[in-house]
C-alpha cells in the first residue's frame, strides 16, 4: 500500500540492450542527495531504455540481479555498466498520488531542459549545471561548440608592440 491507500504497481524486469545506431542506454539515473532510492529519470525517445519498457520516474530495485536498497548512486552507476552490452533493471513505477524526487516531479513535457527548478534556483550570476541533457546530448551539444585556440587569435601590430613594452 502506498501513502494514499492505493496498491502499489507490481515491479518489472526490463532487459535493456544497446544497439549500434544508439549511443548508451538512453536514460538518466537519478538520485537525490540524503534519500535512498534511485530512479530514472529522462528516457530518450527511440532509445534501448525506451523499447525496454523504462519510463521516467520508476524505482530501480535491482540491477542484473542484485538489490541496489544500500548502496550509493557511483556503485549503482558501476553496476549498470559491469555488462558490456546490456544491464537487467527490476523496475516498479510509482503508485498514482506517491511523491517523486523534487527534480522528477515536474512533467517532462513542461520543464525546459535547462530550466532551473524552484528548489535550486541559484544566485543571479552563479553557474549553472545543465543536469537534463542526456550523455549524448551533451555530447552533441559540446560538439556543436566552436574550439577557439588563444595562441591563434589574430592581434594587430600595436597591440603585440604594447605587450613587449610592458615587458
Amino acid at each position: 500500500m502506498s501513502a494514499n491507500g492505493t496498491a502499489a504497481p507490481e515491479p518489472r524486469l526490463c532487459h535493456v540492450r544497446k544497439v549500434a545506431d544508439f549511443d548508451g542506454y538512453g536514460f538518466n539515473l537519478h538520485a537525490e542527495k540524503g534519500k535512498p532510492g534511485q530512479y530514472i529519470g529522462k528516457v530518450d525517445e527511440g532509445s534501448p531504455a525506451e523499447a525496454a519498457g523504462l519510463r521516467r520516474g520508476d524505482r530501480i530495485l535491482e540491477v542484473n540481479g542484485h538489490s541496489i536498497a544500500a548502496e550509493t548512486h557511483k556503485q549503482v552507476v558501476a553496476r549498470i555498466k559491469q555488462r558490456p552490452d546490456d544491464a537487467e533493471l527490476l523496475v516498479q513505477a510509482p503508485a498514482p498520488g506517491d511523491p517523486l524526487p523534487a527534480e522528477l516531479d515536474a512533467p517532462a513535457e513542461t520543464r525546459a531542459p535547462g530550466a532551473p527548478d524552484a528548489h535550486d534556483a541559484p544566485a543571479a550570476d552563479a553557474p549553472r549545471l545543465n543536469l537534463t541533457m542526456t550523455a549524448a546530448e551533451m555530447r552533441a551539444h559540446l560538439a556543436a561548440k566552436k574550439k577557439v585556440d588563444p595562441k591563434k587569435v589574430p592581434m594587430d601590430l600595436k597591440s603585440k608592440f604594447d605587450i613587449v613594452k610592458k615587458l
